[in-house]
């Protein structure tokens, strides 16, 4: 079940971010089930904030505890095993996390443990309460910057666990170059040991001046090198989530795995958020123009060759394309394609099976030899071994 967009008016950049989320933890969940037997999710920053649902089901807590029940359930429905799974919720401000007590009735079938205070000091009672050999999903939403991400080293870098970064990148945009020596601490605790002030600054000094995407790969990848670096992973990938009239990053989804299986549902989960952030922003600048002129747009719905996603997927296939030629050995030595389409994927946007056709377009143009090619397959498997 995927959030409703008509709970999220004026926040439609939150309805983005959760279709992702709803889409995310079901899909991983059920993979890892398969696995685990305990499941746990984190909220550091859990609200509720702008919720107007009758349920909570517009927050991040609740679509978690919907995808959660609904993994669990297929689970028992389909191979009769029980999954424990397990939310543990953190809330700072004493009003919101009055409210949200009232989720725990919500949900018998999922063990959930709610803190009161900041999530930073009490990283270590999370770390406490998981199961040990838990697969764990961590989730950090804060409304703003202030997260010390070496003191959440210890959780991240856990076994088994997983993490979404909601990166303001257009609010850390705005203070980056300020003085004032809070500003600068708080994005020293989250950047620590990188040379993203230095990299601005050379921007800055560029008569070319490259602009907010430039600045953007700059934070982007200084955040994604920290969580690398501090939780141990291989792989760190982002999505961008847009102001929902202009053309213009609002924050980034920062995504950290260990798991091939991982980067193939981030990369499915990723797609289908940016086609629904596309169809969400031209209803809205739709009703925008409709407002404007007082008169219905009879092209809204239709695309108009603005869409975000359908140029971002393009290039993003272009880039996985070169990237899969570059990674594979000209013969007679060989590589096994189920070592190749992880790193191809964990660099570039495209989806696993839209990947293993460009693998096959590349066969049948004679630019790609498979040295195992069955008859009648028309994709690689991973054990096909390939040359250039």
């Amino acid at each position: 079940m995927r959030p409703h967009l008509s709970n999220y008016a004026g926040r439609e950049q939150a309805y983005v971010k959760h279709h992702f989320l709803a889409d995310y933890v079901e899909r991983l969940v059920f993979k890892v089930a398969s696995v685990y037997r305990d499941v746990v999710y984190i909220d550091g920053f859990s609200g509720p904030w702008k919720d107007q649902g009758q349920s909570f089901e517009d927050t991040s807590f609740g679509i978690a505890l919907e995808a959660l029940r609904r993994a669990k359930a297929e689970w028992k429905r389909i191979k009769g095993v029980d999954v424990t799974m397990t939310a543990l919720l953190v809330e700072r401000d004493p009003e919101a996390y009055r409210r949200l007590l009232e989720v725990i009735p919500l949900y018998p079938d999922i063990r959930i443990k709610t803190f009161s205070g900041e999530f930073v000091p009490l990283v270590d009672d999370l770390i406490k309460t998981i199961p040990p050999g838990a697969f764990t999903f961590v989730l950090m939403d804060p409304k703003g910057w202030k997260i010390d991400m070496s003191a959440v080293a210890p959780l991240i870098g856990r076994s088994n666990t997983e993490v979404v970064l909601n990166f303001m990148f257009d609010f850390i945009n705005r203070f980056a170059m300020m003085d004032q020596p809070a500003i600068q601490a708080g994005l020293d605790a989250l950047l620590p040991a990188t040379d993203w002030r230095k990299q601005l600054a050379e921007l800055a000094a560029d008569p070319m001046d490259r602009g907010a995407n430039a600045r953007k790969d700059v934070l982007v990848s200084a955040i994604s090198e920290v969580i690398a670096r501090l939780g141990r992973y291989p792989h760190v990938m982002e999505t961008p989530v847009l102001y929902p009239t202009k053309d213009r990053t609002f924050y980034s989804l920062i995504y950290a795995t260990r798991s091939d299986v991982g980067i193939e549902v981030f990369r499915e989960c990723q797609h289908d958020a940016l086609k629904a952030q596309d169809l969400v922003r031209d209803q809205l600048k739709a009703d925008k123009r409709a407002q404007a002129t007082l008169m219905d747009d009879m092209f809204a719905g239709t695309p108009t060759g603005n869409e975000f996603a359908a140029k971002w997927m393009a290039e993003q296939e272009v880039a996985a394309r070169a990237a899969l030629i570059a990674m594979i050995p000209e013969g007679p030595a060989s590589v096994r394609y189920g070592d190749v389409w992880p790193a191809v994927l964990a660099k570039h946007g495209v989806r696993r099976r839209r990947l293993a056709r460009l693998a096959a377009e590349l066969r049948a143009s004679g630019t790609l030899k498979f040295l195992d090619w069955a008859q009648r397959k028309q994709v690689p498997d991973d054990d096909y071994r390939v040359q250039r």
